[in-house]
């Protein structure tokens, strides 16, 4: 409904014929006079229509709104149709905000998290399972059945070492070693690794190349920092992500430490 069709009126209307038409609508419609809801209802829009047909730049805008109408286009050939069609099509797709990359990748991230949550606690036992078993290995003195010389070439140098079969396992050490028929192992008793060397009780132990001495210490202590800040939910995603993928790399140098 119109304001002129609030208030009776033709658009042609006078302003006297405005004031007129309001003053007998409204004491009809009056809640005073009236308990009909309809008649309330009615009574509220012809003081709206009022309000904006009695101010002159107002009924201007009013009509000139309410008359506005668009301008047909010119019709358009196929192609340039679809070429319209393809325009209104990119413009009404969603763009990426330029935001962080938490921001624009979170739902990625968050794939990537979830599929490597079970890797990270599987890690993470790993490492629970390596610092239990470095606390209860033992020394036990082991027959050694045979060896074996390997070269080794890092970085443009050169070196030996001496793999030793026993009874029990193996161990490595360095080849300028004197190794006898029987050795004293300190060995783990989950993954049978051989942390220490000694001929006798009374002479020192020497390590053996494990996990546990040298670089893989550093292996698996990383693996264990990284798998935890990985799966800690705490911290943002774009830190996570990255503590994953540098706990696969600790886990691969571990996993070849333990079981070379």
């Amino acid at each position: 409904m119109t304001h002129y069709q609030a208030l009776e009126l033709p658009e042609h209307a006078t302003a006297a014929d405005i004031r007129r038409a309001y003053r007998r609508l409204v004491l009809l419609t009056h809640p005073d006079r009236t308990p009909d809801p309809a008649a309330h209802a009615r009574y509220l829009a012809i003081n709206a229509a009022y309000e904006v047909l009695s101010d002159p730049s107002r009924r201007f805008a009013y009509d000139a709104s309410a008359h506005a109408q668009p301008t047909a286009p010119p019709p358009a050939s196929p192609g340039r149709a679809r070429d319209a069609a393809r325009r209104a099509a990119q413009a009404a797709r969603p763009r990426r905000a330029a935001g962080p990359l938490t921001e624009r990748y979170a739902s990625e991230y968050a794939r990537f998290l979830r599929l490597f949550r079970p890797l990270l606690a599987v890690s993470l036992l790993l490492c629970a399972s390596l610092a239990v078993d470095f606390g209860l290995a033992t020394e036990h003195l082991e027959k050694v059945l045979d060896e074996e010389s390997i070269f080794h070439y890092v970085r443009h140098n050169s070196y030996y070492t001496t793999r030793y079969q026993t009874d029990r396992g193996t161990f490595t050490l360095l080849e300028n070693l004197r190794v006898g028929p029987r050795v004293q192992i300190r060995r783990t008793p989950l993954w049978g690794t051989a942390i220490t060397a000694r001929l006798a009780p009374t002479e020192p132990r020497i390590p053996c190349s494990s996990v546990y001495y040298g670089a893989g210490n550093f292996f698996w202590v990383g693996l264990l920092l990284t798998a935890a800040f990985g799966i800690t939910p705490r911290f943002n995603s774009d830190q996570r992500v990255m503590a994953a993928l540098t706990a696969v790399l600790f886990l691969g140098l571990t996993l070849m430490q333990l079981f070379r």
